[in-house]
């Protein structure tokens, strides 16, 4: 305990000034007190603004009520103007008026005629009150404009309240009477009301208000308080029509305004002393309840503050014992703070931590000496570690050497002295150059660094050779550090010996060039070679591009094994060499492709071209022949380049094969990437189509030659482009055939005919729809399913469709296509065999499938009327058809003399350029005959 008396005196002896606790008190107190005092000004400010809104209320009553008693005693004027006994004209004309009696309260009595003139009057003893010949030209202008009686406060010196009444005498005479009585009357019934000062004057513009008075409620009096207020605050009174303010030690409320006649000038004035005291009474209580409730807070803040800020004023002592690692006292210390479990704040918190932070330093102090431990054991294993490192380095496969910029070794490990043939005890002239530079480019190992040292660089990587001091150079890769050692910098340089690795390259690059098997150039190689042989060629000199490809080589490959593929390769490649000049290009570039290119005079003879497509192998005992096709493309210059040769004469060798193999052929203009890439353009714009609704249908009639009407009508897709024209279909059907698309097309070609069908069969058009299905389409495995739901989505009737079917030739799978055919035929549509004479199956397919109709293609149609055969070839098709009970359609009929002739054929139909173009439907006529 008497050590901790040092430590605490010494915090207090540096706490100066005020405490924590005081300063929060005091912040506290100032701020109450300044808001208390600010909500009291705000308070006052809005009481008087009330107050004076109240006054402001208040004289606006006062002004209504002495407008409402001027209306009432002029309404009151009124009714005893109506209860005068009226004298005669006689009377009036004598002034034989009798006086108004005094218990009336009429001073006087005046008689108008009706063009103004005062034809007579009576009055009170002692008033002579009579109206001025303007006030009576006023108020006949006001009689005769609002057809009523006028009345108003007239002050001619005196004030008087007047009436006209217009009347009509015993006589039937009109006249105005004009009944007049003091004003004064009405500003004492408004005192005796109100209690307010009520001030008639002639003008608000003069500095003598007193001389402008015309009737007041208390005479000089009230003069004088309006005179104030003028004094104090004219301006505000006469704009805004109130005033509300201190005038000569008073508070007075004003209300300003004019009479209507527009000469005589109102001021209300009231007494608001009373409004003085409520508001220093307002005040003293706002005051009061600021002081009140600030001192009442400061206690709240001083009991509330008090006895956290002590158990933090104990805390704060304590922490000093924590960097002394007094622990144990700092514990005890902690435990006489008294603590509130379930009302726990945050100094019980800072509590709490300052345990935890006791309890986490004493722990930390013994890992320190734990660790002090740990480190002089660390120490020794670093001592090991560095004679490990030395061993290691000494026993390192690398080259390890540490020289100065001009060469000099300092230090080398044990690979480079075996190498350079040192000892460990190094010659002081011992340079790494000696050994380690390239011969051939003239370049040491200190030429090399130079750069690096120029520009400061830290690291540095190249590759020099090491010549061993048995004679032999090894290949090395090395990384080079600038390093400083007793201030002083070397370049410390690692080499790995790459020598096998640089010999497995070479290797690897090799076989990157070249073909494993036949050790020719592959294609990427050929194609390199290839552009470089060109470009040392002289322009005139002829170039051919030779095509190679062995037919069916995987079913070789398949019966013999790979590795009689393989010999075949390279007997093959020899086969090509020897009837070639030795100085041509060889390369394979395929699985069983060869690529030649040829620049001699005169180029290969079509005879060693053709000897080149055959060869024979010895497989054992058995000999097998092999045949080759052969793509021969010359190459012109500035046409294309060699990827673009090798592309044409991949893409002509396809189908060349699918036509005959085992021939030479030689490519011509067709074949080129320009053609082929305008297909690719064309088919991209037939997926648009495909995809944009861009497929249209267009109808060609079909006569019956026997009833010659239309009997049906061939449905014909065309392409609309990006611009809107139409593409014919023998642009774009070849290609969509090659591009697999016709079964997209013939779907949507027969969802779209039937369709109009459809529509042709809800408006009573008695018409059969002819449809085209191409080989493709019809071997697709679902047709069956997909062409029943598109009939039964469109609602057709079947029996009106004729299905034609085109591209027999394709057809893989006869025996399946009959029974698709019969399948269409139960649901009660018709089949045509499209094309009839083409090719050489057409025979095969009548016999074989259910058809209906014979369509002869138009080759043998068009010019039947010029050509014997024709006739002669067309007769024998119709009489086999119609002797196989089948119908027969000629297509391609454009003059009427064939027309003539197939007529006598006894052709059934004819469809055709002299019956009708196709035409969109908008165009189509079904009333066509011929």
């Amino acid at each position: 305990m008497n050590s901790k008396l040092p430590h605490s005196a010494q915090l207090r002896e540096t706490v100066k000034g005020l405490s924590l606790f005081q300063k929060l008190c005091a912040i506290i107190f100032v701020m109450i007190t300044l808001i208390m005092f600010g909500r009291g000004a705000l308070t006052y400010y809005n009481t008087l603004n009330d107050y004076e809104a109240g006054v402001h209320k208040r004289l606006q009553r006062l002004e209504s009520t002495f407008k409402t008693l001027v209306e009432r005693s002029s309404r009151e004027l009124f009714r005893s103007a109506d209860h005068y006994q009226l004298p005669s004209i006689e009377a009036i004309s004598n002034n034989n008026v009798p006086p108004p009696s005094l218990m009336s309260g009429i001073d006087s009595v005046v008689f108008i005629s009706i063009n103004g003139a005062i034809l007579a009057s009576a009055h009170l003893e002692g008033t002579s009150y009579q109206p001025s010949e303007q006030d009576i030209q006023l108020a006949v202008a006001s009689i005769t404009e609002n057809q009523r009686p006028h009345a108003s406060i007239i002050c001619n010196p005196s004030c008087t309240q007047s009436v006209f009444i217009p009347l009509i005498n015993d006589d039937g005479n009109e006249l105005i009477v004009n009944i007049n009585r003091s004003a004064s009357l009405l500003v004492e019934d408004f005192f005796d009301i109100t209690g307010a000062e009520l001030v008639i004057f002639s003008s608000a513009e003069s500095d003598d208000v007193a001389q402008q008075t015309l009737l007041s409620s208390h005479g000089n009096k009230s003069a004088q308080m309006l005179a104030g207020i003028l004094a104090t605050s004219g301006s505000t009174l006469l704009s805004k029509g109130t005033f509300f303010g201190s005038t000569n030690g008073a508070y007075l409320g004003a209300r300003y305004f004019e009479m209507p006649s527009g000469n005589l000038h109102l001021a209300i004035i009231s007494d608001e002393s009373n409004i003085s005291s409520l508001a220093r009474a307002t005040l003293r209580e706002i005051l009061i309840a600021a002081l009140s409730t600030s001192v009442l807070v400061i206690i709240v803040v001083y009991l509330t503050l008090r006895p956290p800020l002590s158990k933090l004023n104990t805390i704060t002592e304590t922490l000093p014992l924590l960097s002394a690692s007094r622990f144990d006292e700092a514990r005890k210390a902690l435990s006489t703070v008294p603590r509130h479990r379930h009302y726990a704040d945050e100094i019980d918190l800072l509590h709490d931590t300052a345990e935890q932070v006791t309890d986490a330093l004493e722990l930390l102090n013994k890992d320190i000496a734990r660790h002090q431990y740990e480190l002089q054991d660390k120490v020794h294993a670093l001592t090991e570690a560095k004679q490990f490192n030395e061993m290691l380095l000494e026993n390192s496969p690398m080259v390890v050497v540490t020289h100065r910029l001009d060469g000099t070794i300092q230090n080398i490990n044990a690979m480079g002295r075996m190498l350079s043939g040192l000892n460990s005890n190094l010659p002081v002239n011992a340079n790494i150059n000696q050994w380690v530079r390239d011969p051939e480019r003239d370049v040491t190992l200190s030429n090399s660094l130079r750069n690096m040292a120029d520009k400061n660089q830290r690291k540095f990587q190249n590759e020099l050779p090491f010549l061993a001091a048995d004679g032999q150079i090894h290949d090395f890769l090395w990384t080079h550090s600038i390093v400083e050692l007793d201030s002083t910098k070397l370049i410390l340089s690692l080499g790995v010996d790459i020598t096998e690795t640089r010999r497995a390259e070479e290797s690897l690059r090799w076989l990157g060039e070249h073909d494993r098997v036949t050790g020719l150039l592959n294609r990427s190689t050929f194609i390199e070679e290839a552009d470089r042989r060109i470009h040392l060629l002289e322009d005139e000199q002829a170039i051919s591009l030779i095509m190679v490809d062995i037919d069916n080589f995987s079913e070789f490959n398949d019966r013999f094994g790979f590795d009689c593929g393989d010999d075949l390769l390279r007997k093959f490649a020899n086969h090509i060499s020897q009837i070639l000049d030795n100085s041509c290009l060889l390369a394979r570039t395929g699985s069983g492709e060869y690529c030649v290119l040829l620049a001699s005079q005169p180029p290969a003879s079509p005879q060693q071209l053709d000897a080149i497509s055959h060869f024979e192998i010895t497989l054992g005992n058995h000999t097998e022949s092999i045949n080759a096709t052969v793509i021969v493309d010359k190459y012109e210059r500035d046409a294309c380049t060699v990827d673009e040769l090798l592309s044409n004469a991949t893409s002509l060798m396809q189908r060349m094969k699918n036509k005959a193999k085992g021939h030479v052929y030689y490519a011509d203009e067709e074949d080129s990437r320009e053609n082929r890439q305008e297909k690719y353009l064309l088919k991209e714009q037939l997926v648009q189509a495909l995809n944009n609704n861009r497929l249209v249908l267009f109808y060609q009639p079909i006569i019956d030659l026997k009833s010659q009407r239309i009997s049906h009508c061939e449905s014909l897709v065309r392409m609309l482009d990006d611009e809107g024209s139409f593409i014919a279909p023998a642009k774009f059907l070849g290609i969509a055939t090659e591009s697999g698309l016709m079964p997209q097309i013939d779907y949507l070609v027969i969802e779209k005919a039937l369709r109009q069908l459809a529509a042709w069969q809800q408006a009573g058009v008695s018409i059969q729809l002819s449809i085209n299905i191409t080989a493709p389409t019809l071997e697709q495995p679902d047709f069956s399913e997909r062409l029943a739901q598109i009939i039964d989505d469109t609602g057709v009737t079947p029996d009106a469709v004729i299905f034609e079917l085109v591209e027999t030739d394709a057809l893989e799978n006869i025996d399946n296509a009959r029974t698709l055919l019969e399948q269409i035929k139960s649901s009660g549509a018709q089949i045509a065999l499209d094309d009839f004479g083409v090719g050489f199956t057409s025979f095969e397919y009548v016999r074989e499938l259910p058809v209906d109709y014979i369509k002869i293609d138009q080759a043998f149609i068009r010019f039947i009327h010029e050509r014997e055969n024709d006739q002669a070839l067309v007769r024998s098709i119709i009489e086999m058809s119609h002797s196989l009970g089948k119908k027969v359609i000629a297509e391609g009929v454009e003059e009427k003399a064939a027309m003539d002739v197939l007529s006598s054929m006894q052709v059934d139909y004819i469809q055709g350029y002299y019956i009708s173009r196709p035409v969109p439907i908008s165009a189509l006529d079904l009333s066509i005959r011929v």
